[in-house]
């Protein structure tokens, strides 16, 4: 290339924020004054600007559509469709932007019809994404796996003949949007060689598809989040015990192989369980921590000197998995994200999420619980180095950023340029 490129970055937030930003600091390290644009969506948004003031959000973009129409869509819709992490503008332009393109896609009935089928998970913003790359002009798309603005920005790229890098967080299972929707992106990164030969199986390119870890992960390697791992531990005397941490998420749709309903029920006992057996165990300390897009809706209960309610906003979580011996989960990302880490992982297989979308068991990375009624004695096991061990193929070594960024030099290397 005769100049540095121009590279837009779309990501929503939860683990998938943390795997772009590391990428765009090890491409301008590799590309030096490479043009990274970020377009930070939902709960990413507050956590990308105070690291990149210069991200960027759907409020950004109002001027490409109908603002007002825009705005009164995006009120009208964000009654109960809010989060204290998200700006009050940026959910609004969010919720309106994506409805009108809706409307235009599939006219004010069709659209009617499925917001309320699907509601958020029936966006598709094509013609939105298409304005949002005809005015930043990038040279490149990147994005993770979500099928809403992330994939229609990698959607669009493709269109346009431009190169689109998708990474993939987690394991490239077949219910997975990103490996069932087509057209598939010219490149892909991915956590592992198994992964890799699942993309491979469902057409992707072999040569596009990439085994560099997931980035977000890289953290776990760091002095600073070792340092802070203990620094957490000495704060709350906890040192000499044996710390637990639980990620708990709502579940979102029940399934007929199990029992538990939809919603807080299963997330809300397994804490019930794990803190019954911390005043059970004088040697056991408990972190509790719900996900980033829903954890303020559960009810926070009283302190204990054993137990820490973690609020996702201003703890990351990597000294919280370095700070544990054990880590509780249904299929949160952070069973991966420990597993990695080195930590043991229990995943409890009552969850309909587990039979919806995979186990993290059956996956080569938890020891299971089947309800959490038998949490108690699968914690005591695991604690006793009496758990399953993780297969090795998810190890990793710190340096996956590096790894995706030097794709994403790869394919921009005989990119044609799309600015002047």
């Amino acid at each position: 290339m005769s100049r540095t490129p121009r590279v837009l970055f779309v990501s929503y937030g939860g683990g998938h924020i943390g795997m772009v930003l590391p990428v765009m600091r090890e491409l301008q390290s590799l590309l030096p004054g490479a043009d990274c644009r970020l377009m930070a969506l939902t709960t990413g948004h507050l956590k990308a600007k105070a690291v990149r003031p210069d991200t960027l959000g759907y409020r950004d973009f109002l001027h490409l559509v109908d603002a007002s129409a825009a705005r009164t869509w995006g009120e009208r819709l964000s009654e109960g469709n809010t989060s204290p992490d998200v700006p009050k503008e940026e959910t609004i332009a969010y919720l309106g932007i994506n409805y009108l393109d809706l409307i235009a896609q599939h006219g004010a009935a069709g659209a009617a019809d499925l917001y309320r089928e699907k509601g958020r998970y029936g966006f598709r913003p094509l013609h939105f994404m298409r304005r949002v790359i005809d005015a930043l002009r990038p040279d490149a798309v990147v994005a993770t796996n979500s099928p809403r603005s992330e994939r229609t920005a990698l959607d669009v790229a493709g269109e346009l003949g431009m190169p689109a890098v998708g990474m993939v967080d987690l394991f490239g299972l077949d219910n997975d949007t990103y490996v069932r929707h087509e057209p598939h992106p010219a490149w892909t990164c991915v956590i592992s060689e198994g992964v890799r030969q699942r993309l491979i199986a469902h057409g992707f390119p072999a040569g596009g598809v990439v085994v560099t870890g997931n980035p977000a992960f890289d953290g776990l390697f760091s002095a600073e989040n070792r340092s802070k791992a203990q620094q957490f531990l000495a704060e709350r005397g906890w040192r000499d015990l044996k710390p637990v941490l639980f990620a708990g998420h709502r579940e979102p749709q029940a399934h007929p192989a199990t029992p538990v309903p939809a919603g807080q029920a299963l997330p809300r006992e397994i804490e019930a369980v794990l803190r019954d057996c911390v005043r059970a165990r004088a040697n056991l300390a408990l972190t509790v921590r719900y996900h980033p897009s829903d954890w303020t809706q559960y009810p926070r209960l009283p302190d204990e000197p054993r137990i820490h309610f973690s609020e996702p906003s201003r703890e990351p979580i990597h000294p919280l998995i370095l700070a544990s011996q054990a880590v509780v989960v249904q299929t949160s990302t952070v069973g991966l994200e420990s597993a990695v880490g080195g930590k043991a992982v229990i995943s409890i297989e009552s969850s309909p999420s587990a039979h919806l979308w995979f186990s993290l068991a059956r996956l080569g990375v938890a020891t299971p619980s089947a309800t959490p009624t038998d949490l108690p004695a699968v914690l005591d096991a695991v604690l006793r180095g009496h758990g399953k061990t993780t297969d090795p193929t998810y190890q990793s070594d710190g340096r996956a950023a590096r790894r995706v960024a030097e794709v994403v030099r790869t394919a921009l290397k005989n990119a044609p340029l799309n600015r002047v």
